[in-house]
């Protein structure tokens, strides 16, 4: 039996294990998937180290030790070593090999809804790993100019730095909380919202104006925190769904996500 896990904190929220749990049936898989609370940062070296040796096949790692993950992890793809940021693990040959699925799950994200990023100004809200995943996909579909809000600043101006030289046209830049701009997108890449996880001070700064789009890629929150007007509002459950699929043909080396019917799966999370 295959062994596979998502690790984080807070961890209870996670809709990937009964996500999964679908996914092996369907595909009769003999596999589980369970999620792991792993408390703090000597947790998760420890569950890393104690890794090696055994079945388990690969894991996807949530908030916040997607950019910890750096330090462990021996082979980085290309993608992920550009954001510094991991959030999918497949073992193989006792190696650990580190990908990012954020970028392209976002990107996916987008497409199915619609949401064009070409010309937008976007506000983006944290400087975590999900940011810089979507940063990256913002920067690389033209977008006109992204502002980081953020609490942590030197984390957020480190950031810009990295990225200045995949840049192009798109001004990546601190928010500024004057905004003068039309066609404005709203993206929390925070945990605002989730269980514990209640400081929202940060909010006090966003602009109140009307967001082409407001998106949260958080999918299990028991509050509104951004009750703005919009033409369009989405939470994360695409891009939790894109970056799974991402995630089993990593692990299994193949493009086994293609017989899986989307609209279907979507409907046994929602």
């Amino acid at each position: 039996m295959y062994k596979f896990y998502v690790i984080g904190n807070p961890i209870s929220h996670s809709r990937s294990p009964l996500l999964f749990a679908n996914i092996f049936k369907i595909l009769n898989i003999n596999a589980v998937y369970k999620p792991l609370l792993i408390k703090n940062s000597h947790n998760y070296k420890t569950f890393i180290q104690d890794i090696h040796n055994t079945n388990i096949l690969g894991f996807n790692i949530t908030m916040p030790y997607k950019i910890l993950a750096n330090e462990y992890i021996q082979t980085v793809e290309q993608k992920a070593q550009i954001i510094q940021s991991i959030n999918c693990v497949h073992i193989k040959n006792n190696q650990l090999i580190g990908y990012n699925n954020d970028y392209i799950g976002f990107e996916k994200m987008m497409n199915y809804n619609k949401i064009k990023i070409d010309n937008t100004h976007n506000i983006i809200i944290g400087s975590g790993g999900t940011a810089r995943s979507i940063i990256l996909s913002l920067i690389n579909n033209n977008a006109h100019t992204i502002s980081i809000l953020s609490r942590n600043e030197k984390t957020a101006k480190k950031i810009i730095s990295n990225y200045s030289q995949y840049k192009q046209n798109t001004v990546l830049q601190l928010f500024q909380k004057k905004c003068n701009y039309n066609n404005v997108n709203l993206i929390n890449c925070t945990p605002i919202g989730l269980i514990g996880k209640n400081n929202i001070e940060i909010l006090k700064s966003i602009p109140k104006i009307h967001y082409n789009n407001i998106i949260d890629v958080n999918y299990n929150t028991k509050n509104n925190y951004f009750n703005f007007t919009s033409n369009k509002k989405i939470d994360g459950l695409d891009m939790l769904l894109f970056q799974a699929l991402e995630s089993l043909d990593i692990w299994f080396e193949s493009n086994i996500s293609n017989k899986l019917n989307y609209s279907e799966l979507k409907k046994i999370i929602c």
